[in-house]
């Protein structure tokens, strides 16, 4: 027996309204545009990328929204599972269009923004530079690292600020691998902001949770100064000994030359300095 559904009689004004309601209870909804959604590849030609996108329907994808990078794009197959952006509701096909690249762009500043958050210390290469900073790339998103942010060691000195002098030297980092950190992040004003110095800071501090006063440590004199003299630790850190730490009528000059290796007690240690001391050390 054949099965009848009986439609309430209608009018061109409650029309629209009845199937609003009807579609309600199938909970159908069509995605909006700038959604990420899951597609599968059925098809692959140089003019377009046809997907499969399950309930939603059909889409395409057009080669000014295929992935930037060559080697990804290369690498795309049929039956691959892909996310993308979706551009247009329906065309002129009836296909709605897609993005890829929007997509991956998308994803990347997720990333970013997550690095950020977790305050994670990350390696990039510096691919250009301008006499403000230097330029590179953060899950292929453009990073700018201003002069301010570099550290101690690539920081340009140079004598009344001679822009050419310091793009010279700035030329000099190109291709080099620098660690840093994420100190701004703003996708609506596709800005990115990283820090060589805050990347340093960090690890100095992480290096400086292993070392407790009273610790006795050997290190090479790298400098000494009227005030002490500074030590250089096995692990890249650096110490102080305070001149009124060497030890009564001694002459520090004589004791501490730079080079030489020496023993030291710690008496201090703080988040950006360890102190050490021969006479604490003779005490003991």
């Amino acid at each position: 027996m054949e099965t009848q559904f009986n439609l309430p009689e209608t009018n061109g004004l409650n029309t629209k309204k009845l199937m609003k309601e009807l579609l309600g209870k199938f909970n159908f909804s069509l995605p909006k545009k700038g959604a990420v959604l899951d597609g599968e590849i059925t098809n692959i030609s140089l003019l377009s990328i046809l997907v499969d996108l399950g309930s939603f329907g059909a889409g395409i994808v057009y080669p000014r929204e295929f992935y930037d990078d060559p080697e990804k794009q290369k690498n795309l197959k049929p039956g691959q599972n892909v996310k993308l952006v979706l551009l247009n509701l329906e065309n002129e096909e009836g296909l709605r269009e897609l993005s890829l690249k929007r997509a991956q762009m998308k994803s990347a500043w997720q990333e970013v923004k997550e690095i950020y958050e977790n305050g994670e210390i990350i390696a990039v290469k510096i691919a250009n530079l301008n006499k403000g900073g230097l330029i590179a790339e953060v899950r292929g998103i453009q990073a700018f690292m201003p002069l301010s942010q570099l550290a101690e060691e690539h920081y340009p000195k140079v004598e009344n600020g001679n822009i050419q002098e310091i793009v010279r030297i700035l030329q000099t980092y190109r291709n080099q691998e620098f660690k840093v950190k994420i100190i701004d992040v703003d996708e609506s004003q596709n800005k990115l902001i990283i820090s060589e110095k805050a990347a340093k800071q960090t690890l100095e501090k992480e290096k400086l949770i292993q070392y407790n006063v009273g610790d006795i440590l050997e290190g090479e004199i790298t400098e000494t100064t009227d005030f002490g003299a500074f030590v250089k630790l096995p692990d890249g850190s650096e110490a102080l000994i305070p001149k009124l730490e060497i030890g009564e009528g001694k002459n520090m000059q004589e004791i501490l030359k730079t080079g030489e290796k020496i023993k030291a007690k710690i008496i201090e240690v703080s988040p950006n300095k360890i102190v050490l001391s021969l006479k604490a050390l003779e005490l003991s």
